[in-house]
Formats: C-alpha cells, sequence, structure tokens
C-alpha cells in the first residue's frame, strides 16, 4: 500500500469523493483537475497527508501506478490525448465514466501498448454513500494480478463489486439508467413549462408523486454533463430513448381520443410481459410500500389523493416492453434512482385496483390533460435533443430548468436519500427472492438436515418469519457502518445475539477471543441467502453461513420450539436454542 500511488485526473464531485475515500484507506492519492483550478484543490485537500495536488495531467500520469480518469464522457479523448503519452511505465488505466465505449476507444487509441486498462464504474451519485451500491469493474487488458489490485484499492468504497466487459456495462446502464433519467427530465421540463412547483399542487403529493418530485429535483440537481454523457454517446441509450418518447406519444394519444379498450389491453399486455413474466406478478413483497411512499413529501400530504393517470409510468413499462427489457435481470447492476423507478412502476402495476383506477382516469378524468400533454411533447423533445448529439443544446435546455427548481434541491437531496436507505430493505428481498429461483447465483449456504427419528428433532421454520428479524437488521440506524463483533466483554457488539420473530431465530456467533469487523447489513444480506436458500425450500429447517472478513462469523437461522416462542423482549433466547 505505501507504495502503490493512485492517480485521479479531474476532481468534480465524483473525483474528490474518490481522493477522500481512497486516502483515508490508506492509499497514497495524486490528483489534478485544470490549473486554473489548482489553487483551490491545493487549499481544500493540505490537511490530507495521503494526498497530492498537481497542476496538471502530467505529473500525475508521471508519477501514479494506477490512474483513474474522472471526465465528463464528452471529453475522455481529448484528455487521454493529452496527458496518455506520460503515463508511468506498466502501469493500470481505467476511467469513471458512464459510456465505457469511448472511453476504451480513447485509452485503445492514445496509451502505450505496455498499459493496462482496468475501468470502474460507481453506479450512483457522490452525495449517496457507496456502501452496498453496484461498482461496475471491468478487466478490458490486464493481468490477474494487476485487476486484484484495483479491487483491493475500490474496496475501501464497501461496495458491490461487479465484473463486466465493456460492452455489457454500456447495455445494463442503457437499461437501466437512460430511459429513467429521460422521464424525470421530461416531468422536470412539463412542469417548467406550466410553471408548476408540483409539491405546492395538492394533486402533486403523496404515494407515487412524492417519488415522482424527489427524482426528478434530485437529477436536475446533478450536473448536466452526468446525464448527456450516457444519454448521447451510448448508441443502445439512443434507441431507448426514442421507444420511450413514442410510447408517451401513443398512450397520450389513446388517452386524448378516448380509446379505452385499446388503451386497457396495451396497458395490460406491457404489465403481462414486464412483471408476471419475470414471476413478479404474485405475492412476493412490493420493492416500496405505501407507508413509504408517504413519509417522503416535500409538500403536505392531503387527506384525498387526486387520481392521476400516470402516463409517465404507464409509458416506462410500455418501453421496456417493446426493447423486450426485463428491469429485474439489472437489479445487481442498477442505481439507487432506477432501483426506486422500478419500485413504483411496480407498485401500479401489481396492485389491481389502482391499475383499474389509472386506465379510467385516463379516459374519463382531464384533470392532467395539459400536464400530459407538455410531458409528450417534453418527452419528444428530449429524445430529439439525444437523437441529433448536440451537447450544448442539451446543456442549455438542462441547465435552464435546473436554474428553475434550484431553491428546493438541498431538502430534495436530503429527503431522496432517505427514500433510499428506506428501499434497502426491500432491495434485500429481492436479492433473497432471486437466491431462491437461482441457487447458483448466490453464496452456499450449509443447510440444516433433520436428525434420525430417535434423536431430538430439529424445528421447521417459515420464510415471511424470518424476514422481520432481517429487517430489524437492516433497519438499525448505523446498519452501513463497519461494527467491531466479539465475545470480549467491552469489546465491539456483544456475541452471541439473536433476533426472534415467531418462530424464527437469527443467530450471530464467533469462536471465543476472536472479533472481527462487518456491518449489519452484511449480516443481513447473509441471512438473506440463508433464508432463500434454507428456509424457502424443504424441508425449512433453515442454515448456516459465513460473514465478514475473517469467515469467521456464523450467521445462522434456524426454528424456535414452541415452548421457547417469544414474548416482548425479541433478543431473549433460552442457552440450549442456541
Amino acid at each position: 500500500m505505501e507504495e502503490t500511488v493512485v492517480g485521479i485526473i479531474g476532481m468534480g464531485l465524483m473525483g474528490k469523493m474518490y481522493a477522500r475515500r481512497i486516502s483515508a484507506a490508506g492509499w497514497r492519492v495524486h490528483a489534478c483537475d485544470t490549473k486554473d483550478k489548482f489553487k483551490a484543490l491545493d487549499e481544500e485537500f493540505s490537511d490530507n497527508e495521503k494526498v497530492v495536488i498537481f497542476e496538471d495531467g502530467y505529473g500525475v500520469s508521471r508519477s501514479s501506478d494506477y490512474i483513474i480518469y474522472s471526465v465528463e464522457a464528452e471529453t475522455i479523448d481529448k484528455v487521454v490525448a493529452e496527458y496518455g503519452r506520460a503515463t508511468k511505465k506498466h502501469a493500470i488505466v481505467g476511467g469513471q465514466t458512464s459510456c465505457k465505449a469511448p472511453e476504451i476507444a480513447a485509452f485503445e487509441r492514445h496509451l502505450p501498448s505496455d498499459i493496462e486498462i482496468i475501468s470502474c464504474h460507481s453506479l450512483h451519485g457522490p452525495n449517496v454513500d457507496p456502501k452496498e451500491q453496484p461498482l461496475a469493474i471491468i478487466k478490458h487488458r490486464a493481468s490477474q494480478q494487476s485487476f486484484d489490485l484495483v479491487c483491493q484499492i475500490l474496496s475501501c468504497f464497501g461496495s458491490k463489486h461487479v465484473h463486466l466487459s465493456a460492452k455489457a456495462h454500456d447495455r445494463i446502464t442503457a437499461d437501466t439508467q437512460a430511459v429513467t433519467h429521460a422521464a424525470f427530465l421530461s416531468m422536470g421540463t412539463a412542469w417548467r413549462s406550466n410553471n408548476q412547483f408540483p409539491w405546492e399542487i395538492t394533486r402533486y403529493v403523496g404515494g407515487i408523486e412524492n417519488v415522482k418530485c424527489n427524482i426528478t429535483l434530485r437529477i436536475y440537481s446533478n450536473k448536466w454533463h452526468v446525464y448527456a454523457g450516457l444519454a448521447i454517446l451510448n448508441p443502445s441509450a439512443k434507441q431507448q430513448i426514442r421507444q420511450y418518447a413514442e410510447s408517451v406519444t401513443d398512450l397520450f394519444k389513446l388517452m386524448l381520443g378516448g380509446h379505452k379498450v385499446e388503451l386497457e389491453k396495451r396497458v395490460r399486455t406491457a404489465g403481462e410481459a414486464v412483471f408476471t413474466a419475470a414471476g413478479r406478478g404474485g405475492g412476493e413483497p412490493l420493492l416500496l410500500s405505501d407507508e413509504a411512499l408517504d413519509r417522503f413529501s416535500l409538500g403536505k400530504v392531503p387527506k384525498e389523493r387526486t387520481p392521476n393517470n400516470h402516463l409517465s409510468l404507464l409509458a416506462m413499462v410500455d418501453c421496456w416492453w417493446k426493447l423486450g427489457i426485463v428491469p429485474y435481470d439489472h437489479m445487481i447492476c442498477s442505481t439507487p434512482l432506477f432501483r426506486l423507478w422500478l419500485g413504483v412502476t411496480e407498485y401500479l402495476f401489481r396492485k389491481p385496483a389502482l391499475l383499474d383506477e389509472v386506465i379510467n382516469t385516463a379516459i374519463e378524468d382531464n384533470t392532467f390533460r395539459s400536464d400530459d400533454l407538455e410531458f409528450t411533447f417534453a418527452a419528444r423533445g428530449w429524445s430529439d435533443c439525444v437523437t441529433f448529439g448536440d451537447f450544448s443544446v442539451y446543456r442549455d435546455r438542462f441547465e435552464q430548468i435546473q436554474s428553475y427548481f434550484a431553491p428546493r434541491f438541498p431538502e430534495a437531496t436530503r429527503i431522496g436519500n432517505e427514500m433510499i436507505k428506506r428501499s434497502s430493505f426491500m432491495i434485500l428481498i429481492l436479492f433473497i427472492l432471486f437466491t431462491i429461483i437461482d441457487w447458483a447465483a448466490s453464496a452456499t449456504p450449509g443447510c440444516f438436515k433433520q436428525s434420525p427419528p430417535d434423536e431430538p428433532q430439529a424445528n421447521p421454520t417459515v420464510f415471511v418469519d424470518c424476514l422481520q428479524p432481517i429487517k430489524t437488521l437492516v433497519e438499525y440506524d448505523k446498519a452501513h457502518a463497519p461494527t467491531l463483533f466479539s465475545r470480549k466483554p467491552g469489546l465491539g457488539y456483544k456475541l452471541p445475539a439473536h433476533w426472534v420473530h415467531r418462530g424464527c431465530v437469527v443467530h450471530v456467533n464467533i469462536p471465543e477471543d476472536e472479533e472481527d469487523v462487518v456491518s449489519f447489513f452484511e449480516i443481513a444480506q447473509e441471512a438473506g441467502v440463508v433464508n432463500g436458500a434454507c428456509v424457502a425450500r424443504p424441508p425449512h429447517l433453515g442454515g448456516t453461513i459465513r460473514v465478514g472478513p475473517k469467515q469467521i462469523m456464523n450467521v445462522s437461522i434456524l426454528g424456535v420450539p414452541r415452548r421457547y416462542l417469544p414474548g416482548p423482549n425479541w433478543n431473549a433466547i433460552p442457552d440450549d436454542v442456541q
């Protein structure tokens, strides 16, 4: 660690986040931005002895062993052409852009042949805690030793590493981000065109409307280039954004013409293809609950909700259907915003009464008609902007709307972070369900087997009952914080520990005189694997799995004998059950 230097060229919000977290983990960091920002950056990082600020990328390239280009996708070729020739011999180079095709092309075009290429992409914004968020790592041209070094460096984020090719990365990011961004950019444009602050209008407060308002403001509070590069430079993204605009237009025409039969058939066909075909049409838990949707409001929630036709949501599912996209396929590599957006679309399509109401409202109620008209214009406008490939037009369009909503950005960011945190448990539930469906995709726990008939019998338990103690672990205030666990008095969180609900206990233990550092969320995740693999499947007896860097902590799930069913004190369980 002492000998390896990590270089960062481009110290925007993400570059700074990388510099701070990598240096905090003990690595030396050499960084730069444009020359005019040198003094300000040098002052900002003056109290961090692990970070050295250079005037330009030449110094960073010559002195660093692993160099990350954290610049806009639009300018990546120009920046690599400028500084790539100064790269230290046998160094590793990567980028942090959201579109890998132009990034990899720039590296292949301008870097010497002895340079290894390993790129990455944190699939979240700079204001989101990276713990448990997806981090794509792309081994394009490198040895396994170099790849292991990069993974070690980036492990300081606590993110979930997802290993992809550059091509697969671009396809997945298009599937999970491009249309999501287009939908919210169009909402903001429509509200700006109608001179509306939606949280001040009762029909846009509460439930699904809260997610629409908060995510729209969250997107417009970021830099324009975060979305422009992905949309304009990713070929798959252009096609998807165009299809979204076509879906919006087609559905709006059906609403406007009063064609209820045709509208209902199209909406339900799309819903069947996206949700039922993906195995999400039954009794699986929703990603977002009523309580979660109503809680995060920028305005006062009215006593009575105004019915909405939710054109933006209907068009999203229609778009996925037309493109053959199954959104659940990419959950491991999805952004927080995509997961929230998928959550609200699922919420609508898996509540039959609500979907019926939406279809009826689309035909019979004109309350949102002018809003839908502006939304249709906006969706087509953003599609045209992306198709033309003009970054300056994209920027002007984005920043005009950004300035309109700017006064509410701080509050929207705070509430948006809470929404992401609250959705974590339901994302974990989805992970557990995928464990049930695809055993090979998860870690392998040791499932318990029943004892011979003449010996004491193990107690079966129930999948749903075991979700509650897992939920308790996830919703702990510091669930993502590294926590010291041991059996030593006064040293960290005391083990053994257990969380019980009805006939299920989640039990965590560690050998005597040992200790390890792990988060409660990681414990919950491994408990989820056991629940999916060993409780959901016969003989439903539970099992055990190891967790933590040292792999010495055991997370077990088992049934509680009826005589020991807990009362008010969930953490009270007799020794003979342990």
